[in-house]
Parts: structure tokens; sequence; C-alpha cells
């Protein structure tokens, strides 16, 4: 029983010292990160605050009060302490300011990522889109082709409504445009196919064709009568002898445009660009509107203008 209690007192004390140990470790260890945590800050005032500014002023009073005159040297240290911590504290505000920008520019890197995945998708969906739209319109104008119809009719007037203008790079592939090619290469195939005007008439009348890029297109002798060709380009077109009565060619870029002999009653230039755009021999140009239209070095050389509005 006797040699039981000292085996179990024994166990005791080991316990205790072992414990002893570990709390001595502890406070050694927790003094040793206090030291550490209060040598960093006093570091750190001293590098950002300055340490010798209080004992310079305090040598500057000491002398303000006890002699006639400050010494230049103490004024000096003075300023020049001064002039310290004014300089590191405003690199601890440089310091700071850094680290919270730095979140900034990961995120907006982030961003930027994202976007550029963002506008390959966008692409990727487009080109689907004008895969599917390129064979139907193909179909319509077999069927064109195959002769007009009311069913015809009917088909294009209901795919050229679905065929929407969107951004893409233009032929220098650098810049980007905003237009229709699916809708300018169904107005190109229908005013050189065998329509009658009357049929034409009525496609324009149910068909937007605004947006359209005709650049540099001859539609000379084209009957456009009633078309709507608004924010379209048609920058150094032929246009003489064609029908462009009715039409809406607001908005529109018509730079350069060569127009004799052509007719244009009831016709809307409303905002257009006509730079340098020449009308000769106009024959009818009663009722065309040329409303806020830039016509910078326009012509309308032996074309009667008296009937046109906003000139």
């Amino acid at each position: 029983m006797e040699n039981n209690f000292q085996e179990e007192l024994e166990k005791l004390k080991k316990e205790n010292e072992a414990l002893r140990n570990e709390m001595s470790k502890a406070s050694e260890k927790k003094k040793r990160k206090q030291e550490r945590t209060k040598k960093t800050l006093s570091w750190t005032w001293s590098m950002f605050a300055g340490a010798s500014l209080k004992n310079n002023f305090n040598q500057w009073f000491t002398e303000f009060h006890t002699q006639e005159r400050v010494s230049p040297n103490t004024s000096a240290s003075l300023l020049t302490s001064l002039v310290r911590r004014f300089v590191r504290v405003r690199l601890l505000s440089v310091i700071l300011l850094l680290f919270s920008i730095f979140p900034s520019l990961v995120s907006l890197y982030i961003l930027i990522k994202q976007n550029e995945l963002i506008k390959t998708q966008n692409l990727l969906v487009e080109g689907s889109r004008r895969s599917s739209y390129s064979y139907q319109l193909a179909q319509v104008l077999d069927d064109i082709d195959d002769g007009y119809s009311t069913k015809t009719r009917r088909r294009v007037i209901s795919l050229c409504n679905v065929l929407k203008p969107y951004r893409y790079l233009d032929e220098d592939g650098q810049t980007t445009v905003y237009y229709s090619p699916e809708r300018t290469q169904v107005l190109i195939y229908l005013i050189n196919s065998k329509m009658t005007n009357a049929e034409l008439s009525v496609l324009f009348d149910n068909i937007d064709f605004s947006y359209c890029d005709l650049r540099n297109v001859d539609l000379s002798g084209r009957y456009l009568s009633g078309i709507n060709l608004s924010h379209s380009n048609l920058e150094n077109c032929e246009l003489n002898t064609a029908n462009l009565d009715n039409g809406d060619f607001s908005y529109a870029n018509l730079k350069n445009v060569q127009f004799s002999n052509g007719r244009a009653k009831n016709t809307s230039f409303h905002n257009a660009d006509l730079t340098g755009a020449k009308f000769t021999k106009a024959k009818e140009l009663s009722g065309a509107d040329f409303t806020d239209a830039e016509v910078d070095d326009i012509s309308f050389n032996l074309s009667d203008i008296t009937k046109a509005k906003g000139l």
C-alpha cells in the first residue's frame, strides 16, 4: 500500500515538473514575442515618425527659454527632423497606397481576361448564327432564280426581317464597323435579278435594308424607289440614272457619290453625309429633304433644287 502511494507521488511530481517546464517555455515564448513586437513598433516609430524629433524640440525650447538666442545648429537640427518626419510619413502613405492598389490591379487584370473570353464566346455564337442564316439565304436565292412567286416573296421578307446588323472587323482588320453583310447580299442579288419594278417595290415596302455596306458598288440605273437605306454606307457609289424616289437615306454615308440624270423625289437625306457628292442633271429633286445633312463640297450642277428642303 505504501509502495503504491510512493509511486503515485513520484508520478505526480514528474507530471508537475513537466507542467512547470511547459509553462516556463510558454511564458518565455510569450515574453520573446512581446519583446519582438515592442522592438518592431519602436523601430517603425523611429523610422516613420522620427526618433530624434522630440530631442530636437526639447533642445530648441530649452535654449529659447534659457539663452538670449537659439543656436543655428539647434534650429537646423529641428528643421531637419521636421523635414525627415514629413518625408517618412509621406513614404508610409505611398507604401500603404501601393498595397491598396495592388488588389485593384489584380481584379482589373482578371476582369480584362474575362472580357476577352466573353468576346471570344460572342464571336463563336455570332459565327454559328451567321452560318445558319447563310444556308437559309442560299435556299431563298435559289428560289428567286427558279421564279418569283408569292411564297418566295414571303420567304425573302421573313428572312430579311431577322438579318440584324452587328459589329465585325472591317477589311483592314483593325477598325470595327456596324452593318449587316447579309442584308447587303440580299439587296444586291435582288436588284440584279429579273424582278420587275413593281415586284421590287413590294419588297422594299416590307423589308428594312438599313445598315447595308454598299461602298464602291455600282447602282447605276437601279430601281430603288421606296427603299430604306438609312445608316448605310454608300461611299463612292455610282447612282447615275437611278430611281431613289421616296427612299430613306437618313444618317447614311454618301460621300463622293455620283448621281447624274437620276430621280430623288421626296427622298430623305436627313443627317446624311454628302461630302463631295455630285448631283448632276438630277431630273427630280422636289421634296428631297437635306435637313442637317453634311453638304461640304457638294455639287448640284444643272440640277433644280428650288423645291428641295434644308438647302
